[in-house]
């Protein structure tokens, strides 16, 4: 490990030998208490890895909150937070390593009626997160239309769920499980899946990149036997239950009572066991599949797989899966690994419709088809010479469905002999055919975003311009080969990662407003389908910023929602330069570098607008250097030029940063004072202070260069002081000449009265 580090980081960690670590105590199987007051879990161990490698010690801060170690880490008093996921707010805060364990957020639901599938079934509902945890940032901001139910743990927002109080949780699927099995929790069940990925990783703060370098160095050294070993201590864990039965018998009452009762207990006990068994199989194998489906695996392997742990469970069942055509109207795929094959070809190609066996009239009608016996049934009457032959003698089929209603296939369970479904069989058949349609959209989704990509591939490939696409969570899923030039980033090192990596801080800022106004259109029914255009800066993987001019577009599903933007990005930065460069020349003086007569003319519009609303009086003051031209006669105009700037400075140093300083021709200066107060009196009491501090700093001695050579350089010292006009006014009808107007007639009454004076203006009678 030390081969890999630099001498600086090696100093770092010298300098540091140890470092406060934030952690959640009630976030198993990642990390929490035990009932020993220690921290333990997979972020634990990974930090006992860690302190091996680095030659460190981690201290935890313990007693607190996930919530309270967040906003420490924020403010810089913890160094690393383990097990915390990335999302755009914390983006502004911290640096992310690269993910240690990577997996998929579901829902959760009390057991009842149907299988939510998706999170948009949940609009108007309400969901249980934890206080503080990425999920709550996410569905604010992505679905604003569910209502959040806050819960400080997991088990407290598992336990809303189980008591009514909450529809549904959204959360991580391994916390999931682990909490589900150790707190008595069997009644729940996962009843879809997010399209939230829960990345597991550290952070750290962003004044602190030396300590981020460090423990990226060091997580990527850690080995994959490694990280499984550790993954598989804590995600492999089952907690045993059993029953403990304590018979205590005070008085006999017949050696055949007691058979009997210890008959009756150890045939409820089997039952219960058999129960418990079937469930955990069941909900092994529900985790399983969806684990499959977050991994990506081929879809006829995760159909498969569905197939036959419903077999393997039911050995008595048969089971097949159909998949229509992209139309919706034959059968051209089947999955049956364990029915004939000529049974198999048989149905493949048929198309659906009432009366096509139930598998047909399932699809075709898109409810569930039962026929108890195939002989008999008037569904089976053209189809049951060929499933008599393959041995089958009942078929219960259940749509597949898409979240939208869609029909996708079937799945179907068969006999070989009449069988009428029960309610756990109703409940596998359900469950499995959720379960299939979650996989299958997943890949129609991966089908379309890999064809979208090579047709964008091939239309952008040699195109100057940068060509981009991102998703509703703002991740990158295409971008053209032109950004190596542009930015010096290959594709395959941009494309998965935030958009937000892309630009400069007050550039995100930008981004983020803009969007923000899109959802807010969108929520009030508003399509926005213009193309928006914004100048914002792109860092590049040099270090370097430049500017580019972005183009965006939003893309919509079928319901009117945003789901990503795509869009184009040219460089503009000597395009930036000149208009920067010719702002400059048409609104700042060249000498001062301070706002000039047209600058100051429309800050006074403004701020008279503005006075309307506010109802504050300001002030306004004209200045004039009152020795300045002897300056000028004996050491010429550059000498002047450089009392100037002087005077520039120390004018800005006496007022605040929302009060303007212009140099208005010569040796004249005009000050506007904003929002002073409401009452009048107070406002010239301000007004008049500030202009003393104005006297008395111009008033101090001035030294100036008046050398071109170093060699012979020689120093003129000047006193300069200035008579100053003050107008303090409120809202009125006067336009900005009229206010310079009345401060320039202040000042000539200073310059009467002696010179280095305050005159206020008296409005004549």
């Amino acid at each position: 490990m030390a081969s890999l580090l630099t001498n600086d980081e090696k100093a770092w960690l010298l300098a540091h030998p140890t470092l406060n670590v934030g952690m959640d105590s009630e976030y198993a199987p990642y990390e929490w208490v035990n009932k020993n007051g220690d921290y333990v879990g997979m972020a634990v161990d990974y930090l006992h890895l860690l302190e091996k490698k680095l030659g460190i010690h981690f201290k935890i801060a313990k007693g607190k909150s996930w919530s309270e170690v967040v906003e420490l880490a924020k403010k810089g008093e913890i160094d690393v937070l383990t097990s915390i996921v990335q999302t755009p707010e914390r983006l502004q805060y911290f640096l992310f390593s690269e993910p240690y364990r990577d997996t998929q957020t579901m829902i959760v639901d009390n057991g009842e009626g149907k299988f939510i599938g998706n999170l948009e079934h949940l609009s108007g509902r309400s969901v249980a997160v934890e206080k503080g945890y990425f999920t709550q940032e996410l569905l604010k901001t992505k679905y604003p239309n569910i209502k959040i139910v806050l819960a400080n743990t997991i088990l407290e927002a598992l336990t809303s769920v189980m008591e009514r109080k909450a529809d549904a949780y959204v959360g991580d699927m391994s916390a999931i499980n682990y909490a589900i099995k150790n707190n008595g929790l069997a009644k729940l069940r996962i009843s879809g899946q997010t399209e939230f990925s829960s990345q597991h990783r550290f952070a750290f703060s962003k004044n602190n990149p030396m300590l981020a370098t460090i423990m990226t160095k060091a997580m990527a050294s850690i080995s994959a036997e490694e990280s499984d070993a550790i993954f598989n201590r804590w995600i492999g864990m089952r907690i045993e239950q059993g029953i403990q039965a304590k018979t205590l018998l005070k008085y006999s009452v017949g050696l055949a009572c007691l058979f009997i009762l210890f008959g009756y207990w150890y045939y409820r006990l089997h039952c219960e066991i058999k129960h418990r068994q079937a469930a955990e199989m069941r909900e092994h194998h529900r985790n399983t599949v969806l684990e499959m489906i977050a991994k990506m695996l081929p879809l006829s392997k995760i159909l498969e797989s569905i197939v036959q742990n419903v077999e393997e469970q039911n050995p008595k069942m048969l089971c097949s899966i159909l998949l229509l055509d992209s139309e919706g109207k034959f059968f051209s795929q089947v999955i049956a690994p364990r029915l004939p094959t000529f049974y198999n070809e048989a149905i493949q190609g048929v198309s659906i419709g009432l009366g096509v066996g139930s598998c047909g009239s399932a699809a075709y009608l898109k409810k569930r088809v039962i026929a108890e016996n195939i002989d008999t049934h008037v569904y089976w009457q053209p189809y049951k010479e060929i499933a008599l032959r393959a041995g089958l003698q009942s078929c219960w089929s259940e749509p597949i469905l898409s979240s939208s209603g869609d029909i996708l296939g079937t799945f179907a369970i068969y006999h070989t002999c009449p069988q009428t479904p029960i309610t756990t069989d109703i409940a596998i058949i359900e469950q499995s055919a959720n379960l299939a349609s979650i996989a299958i959209e997943k890949s129609i989704s991966a089908i379309k975003l890999k064809e979208s990509e090579e047709l964008y591939r091939r239309l952008t490939e040699e195109v100057t311009d940068v060509i981009w696409k991102v998703d509703r969570d703002l991740k990158i899923t295409y971008i053209s080969p032109a950004d190596e030039k542009f930015r010096g980033y290959r594709a395959d090192e941009v494309i998965g990662h935030h958009v937000f990596e892309m630009f400069a801080p007050e550039s995100i800022k930008i981004i983020s407003e803009k969007i923000k106004q899109r959802f807010e259109a969108q929520q009030k029914g508003m399509r926005t389908e213009e193309f928006v255009t914004y100048e914002i800066q792109h860092r590049c993987k040099d270090g370097k910023l430049i500017w580019g001019e972005i183009i965006s577009k939003p893309e919509y599903n079928a319901s009117g929602e945003i789901i990503g933007f795509h869009g184009i990005t040219r460089e503009i930065t000597e395009r930036k330069a000149m208009q920067d460069r010719v702002q400059q020349l048409a609104f700042y003086d060249s000498l001062t570098k301070l706002p000039n007569r047209i600058l100051l003319s429309e800050r006074l519009s403004y701020m008279l607008a503005e006075m309307k609303r506010i109802q504050k009086y300001s002030a306004l003051f004209f200045l004039d250097l009152d020795n300045f031209k002897s300056l000028n006669d004996t050491y010429g105009h550059s000498i002047g030029d450089l009392l100037l700037c002087q005077v520039a400075q120390r004018l800005q140093k006496c007022v605040r940063e929302m009060d303007t300083v212009a140099r208005f021709g010569g040796d004249e200066f005009v000050v506007i004072l904003n929002t002073l107060h409401e009452d009048n009196q107070v406002s010239v009491e301000q007004a008049h202070r500030i202009a003393e501090k104005i006297l008395q700093s111009l008033s101090a001695l001035y030294v100036l260069n008046v050398s071109h050579d170093k060699s012979q350089e020689k120093l003129v010292e000047h006193k300069c002081t200035a008579s100053i006009g003050v107008l303090v006014f409120k809202s009125a009808e006067k336009t900005p000449d009229d206010l310079l107007k009345q401060a320039d007639a202040a000042m000539y009454k200073a310059k009467e009265a002696g010179k280095n004076k305050i005159s206020f203006y008296e409005a004549p009678f």
